[in-house]
């Protein structure tokens, strides 16, 4: 039997997707772009005959069954990052957060409990009989390894990329063609504190730099002011819209990399219609699983590694929460413990973590004395580095908590520095 009869054979319907789910099962998906929007769309349809089933996700996309309690006990919905419908889930118990870093997020889990059923959004199959899943490799390929049950779910609007995860039809149990626009994020307007972090971050990136960004209006921000930059070079996370203008102007080059030379090294792209045709269309574009992009012992290897996360809050001694708003589990670790290492640990290399130096309108200080009660350590006091808010600089790399403190003190908003002084001194830091 020829490629074309397998697949013949093996392309259904949705419903016939539905089928092959049972009790019992570990569900992975693919994420961010790739994840299988029609099938989990609809998966309410099939919850109330499943009892005890477990889907693995991303954050991306809401559904309907993770706001409805009647869920509860049918399925159990686990992310490694939270976003406002797992929050939802979570507060009903049909939801719960996995502890992880990025880079071998997948590798544990399955090692515990791995998947039987995978599900991804892919491209049509081409002539080698290979579909595809071209735009994401935070997990993917090591929850489709252990699958059982592949179920593919195509989109003739994907087109390949350089390193997505190739599958071939004799490992897929069922395919459908569900025709959707690719995920998009708009363009960020940038905020004046934006403006004013981004301005002293992209002035300590240097011609000949390797940089890691993330998405939204301060990493753009930052993306905008590296257009008088020249040969820098990508390692990263994500590939955002602004990688792909700085890589089409010429601004990228990747020329004085260590390890991948020449080449824009990411795990996931998430942006607009621009930076998916980029990646089809550059080939010196490569989406690498997170198990070599997140790998700090990878991330170290390039020199002059400049990594930018950012953070909830910090204490005065330098630990950092990325992920929670005291024990409510907001988003998650993600790659910032994972670049935050590697870049300490590059040679010349500076790990930012940038903030707003206030939140909820200007009422609470995102530098505090002592984190959040409950607030998880995202990024250890050990791995901090530079510290940025629209106030300034601070500096954490070889510094007491007495010369930290100081530091973090004179660049929170003005309003709150008496208090963390005081603070600062009951506590014995200064």
């Amino acid at each position: 039997m020829n490629y074309q009869e397998q697949y013949q054979g093996k392309l259904q319907t949705l419903e016939a997707a539905q089928a092959l789910i049972h009790s019992g099962d570990v569900i992975a998906v693919s994420g961010a772009i790739t994840e299988p929007t029609a099938f989990l769309g609809r998966l309410q349809e099939i919850i109330p005959r499943l009892e005890d089933v477990i889907l693995v996700k991303s954050k991306d996309n809401d559904y309907e069954y993770l706001r409805d309690p009647a869920t509860k006990g049918h399925i159990l919905t686990l992310g490694h990052f939270y976003h406002t419908n797992f929050r939802e889930g979570h507060a009903l118990g049909i939801a719960s957060y996995l502890p992880s870093d990025l880079h071998n997020y997948m590798r544990l889990r399955t090692a515990y409990k791995p998947n039987n059923v995978f599900i991804a959004k892919v491209t049509d199959m081409d002539e080698n009989g290979n579909f595809q899943i071209p735009y994401c490799q935070m997990f993917e390929r090591e929850a489709y390894a252990c699958a059982e049950t592949v179920i593919l779910e195509i989109n003739p609007r994907f087109r390949r990329v350089r390193g997505g995860v190739d599958i071939p039809i004799d490992r897929v149990a069922c395919c459908y063609i569900a025709d959707s626009p690719l995920l998009t994020i708009p363009r960020s307007k940038p905020s004046p504190v934006d403006e004013a972090i981004g301005a002293y971050i992209a002035d300590m990136i240097h011609d000949g730099d390797c940089f890691q960004l993330g998405i939204g209006g301060l990493p753009d921000t930052i993306g905008r002011h590296l257009f008088d930059k020249n040969d820098l070079g990508i390692h990263s996370e994500v590939f955002s819209s602004t990688m792909a203008d700085l890589i089409e102007n010429g601004n990228v080059t990747g020329k004085y990399k260590q390890i991948d030379k020449g080449e824009h090294i990411a795990a996931f792209a998430l942006g607009d219609d621009h930076l998916y045709a980029t990646l089809s269309e550059n080939d010196a574009c490569h989406i690498m699983p997170s198990s070599y992009a997140n790998d700090p012992f990878v991330i170290a290897q390039n020199d002059n590694m400049i990594s930018v996360n950012t953070a909830l809050e910090i204490d005065l001694t330098g630990q950092i929460c990325s992920e929670s708003i005291g024990p409510v589990q907001w988003s998650g670790t993600g790659g910032a413990a994972d670049f935050a290492y590697g870049a300490l640990h590059s040679r010349g290399g500076r790990g930012v973590i940038a903030f707003s130096s206030t939140a909820k309108k200007g009422s609470v200080s995102r530098i505090k004395v002592t984190l959040t009660p409950g607030a998880a350590v995202s990024i250890s006091r050990n791995l901090a580095d530079i510290i940025v808010t629209e106030y300034g600089v601070a500096y954490m790399r070889g510094r007491s908590v007495q010369e930290r403190a100081a530091q973090l003190i004179e660049i929170a908003h003005p309003d709150f520095r008496d208090e963390l002084r005081d603070g600062a001194k009951a506590l014995g830091y200064i």
